[in-house]
C-alpha cells in the first residue's frame, strides 16, 4: 500500500455534482477508512453552507450576533479546523477536503485560501493534489442561472444573465488554470471534465484516489442539488420579485418556493425539454471558447477535445419559450401542489391545536375532580 501522505482539495468548479460528491464522501467515511482516506468533517458552521463541504474554512467568514464580520473568531475556526487536520493525517495517508466555492473565490491578489493549505502540507511533507472538473461553459451557465434562481432569489432573465454575465463567474478556464497552478504547481492539478449523460463523478472520483473496487460503498439515493425543468424556472423567477423585503421573511418564502419548485422538477412525469439557447446561439457562444478548451486538452489531459462531442440530446434541444405547450400545465400544477401543502399544513396545524384543547379540557377536568373530592 502506498503510505505517502496526500491531501486532495477538491474545488469544484461548481455545478458539477459537488454537493452530490461531499454528501457520498461523508455517508461513505468507513468504506473510504478501508483504504486510508479520510473526508473529516470540521467544526465551523457557516450560514447556508452544508457541513459536508468540509474545505470551507480556507474561505468562510463568521459573523457575530450582529451578524458582522468577526475576523477574531474567523482566525479561531480556522486554526481549530488546521489543528483537526493534522490530528486526521494521524490516521489516515489520505484527505480529502471539498468546496467548488473556492474556484471562484481564488485570485492571484487574493492567494491565501491555496496558501493556508499549502504552507500547511510544505510544513508537514505532506503532498497536495487540486483536483478540477470542468463543465462546458454553456451548460454552466445555464445551470447556474437556474440555480441561483431557485436558492438565491434572482429574477436575471436568461437574455441579460447571457449579455451581463457576473465578473465573479470564471469561464476563461485557462486562464484561471494558469493561475491556480502558479499557486500550487502545475505537477500537483489533477484536471477533468465533466460530462452531462453517462457519468458517474463519485466512481469517477474514488478511481482518482486509486480505488476501483467500488462495491463497498453506497450511492447516493437522489442528486443534492436537482436541475430545475426550465418551466419552473421561470415560474420561480417571475415570483422572485414579490418576495418580502424583510430579510427574515424574505428567508422562509424564498426557501418554501424553492422547495416547490424543486419538487414539481422532481415528480413531474412529462416535462418540457428544451435549452435556454438556440442551436445556433450555443454554437456562436461556445466559438469564444474554441481556442481555450482545445489547449486545456492538450497541455492537461492529453487529447484534443476538453468535452464530448456526442452530447447531441442537449445540443438539439429546441430553444425555451414561454409559450410552450406545457408552460400552462406546469403553472397549474405548481400552484395546485402550493396550495395542496398550505392546506395539509393547516390541517396538520389544526389536528395539534385540538390535540392541545383535548388536553387542556382533561386536565381542567381531573382539577375539577379533585377539588370535588376535597370539598366532600
Amino acid at each position: 500500500m502506498d503510505h505517502r501522505k496526500i491531501l486532495y482539495l477538491h474545488i469544484g468548479m461548481p455545478k458539477t455534482g459537488t454537493s452530490s460528491l461531499q454528501v457520498f464522501l461523508m455517508q461513505n467515511e468507513e468504506a473510504l477508512a478501508q483504504y486510508g482516506v479520510a473526508y473529516p468533517m470540521m467544526p465551523g458552521r457557516y450560514p447556508m453552507i452544508s457541513p459536508s463541504r468540509n474545505a470551507h474554512f480556507l474561505i468562510g467568514k463568521l459573523t457575530d450576533e450582529q451578524g458582522r464580520e468577526d475576523p477574531a473568531q474567523t482566525e479561531n475556526m480556522i486554526k481549530k479546523s488546521f489543528e483537526l487536520l493534522d490530528q486526521t493525517f494521524k490516521k489516515a495517508d489520505k484527505v480529502i477536503l471539498s468546496d467548488e466555492a473556492i474556484w471562484n473565490v481564488y485570485k492571484p491578489d487574493k492567494p491565501d485560501c491555496l496558501r493556508l493549505i499549502r504552507t500547511f502540507c510544505e510544513e508537514r511533507n505532506i503532498e497536495i493534489k487540486l483536483i478540477v472538473y470542468l463543465r462546458r461553459q454553456d451548460y454552466y451557465l445555464e445551470s447556474y442561472w437556474k440555480q441561483q434562481i431557485c436558492k438565491r432569489g434572482v429574477t436575471w432573465t436568461w437574455k441579460k444573465m447571457v449579455k451581463k454575465t457576473p465578473k465573479y463567474i470564471v469561464l476563461n478556464y485557462y486562464e484561471h488554470l494558469k493561475e491556480l497552478a502558479e499557486e500550487i504547481g502545475r505537477k500537483n492539478m489533477i484536471v477533468q471534465s465533466y460530462h452531462e449523460e453517462n457519468f458517474d463523478l463519485c466512481v469517477e472520483f474514488l478511481h482518482l484516489l486509486g480505488i476501483r473496487h467500488t462495491e463497498i460503498f453506497q450511492p447516493l439515493e437522489t442528486k443534492a442539488n436537482l436541475s430545475l425543468n426550465n418551466n419552473y424556472a421561470e415560474i420561480k423567477r417571475i415570483l422572485n420579485r414579490i418576495l418580502s423585503e424583510d430579510p427574515e421573511q424574505w428567508g422562509r418564502e424564498q426557501k418554501w418556493l424553492g422547495k416547490i419548485v424543486v419538487d414539481c422538477s422532481r415528480e413531474e412525469k412529462r416535462q418540457y425539454e428544451s435549452s435556454m439557447f438556440s442551436t445556433e446561439d450555443r454554437q456562436k457562444y461556445m466559438e469564444n471558447f474554441r481556442e481555450i478548451n482545445h489547449r486545456i486538452a492538450q497541455e492537461y489531459l492529453g487529447c484534443e477535445d476538453l468535452f464530448e462531442e456526442n452530447e447531441e440530446k442537449n445540443r438539439t434541444l429546441p430553444k425555451w419559450t414561454p409559450d410552450n405547450s406545457f408552460q400552462y400545465e406546469d403553472t397549474v400544477l405548481f400552484f395546485g401542489k402550493a396550495l395542496l401543502d398550505m392546506k395539509r399544513e393547516l390541517e396538520l396545524q389544526r389536528a395539534e391545536v385540538k390535540q392541545l384543547e383535548a388536553g387542556k379540557r382533561g386536565v381542567v377536568r381531573k382539577v375539577v375532580d379533585k377539588c370535588r373530592t376535597i370539598v366532600r
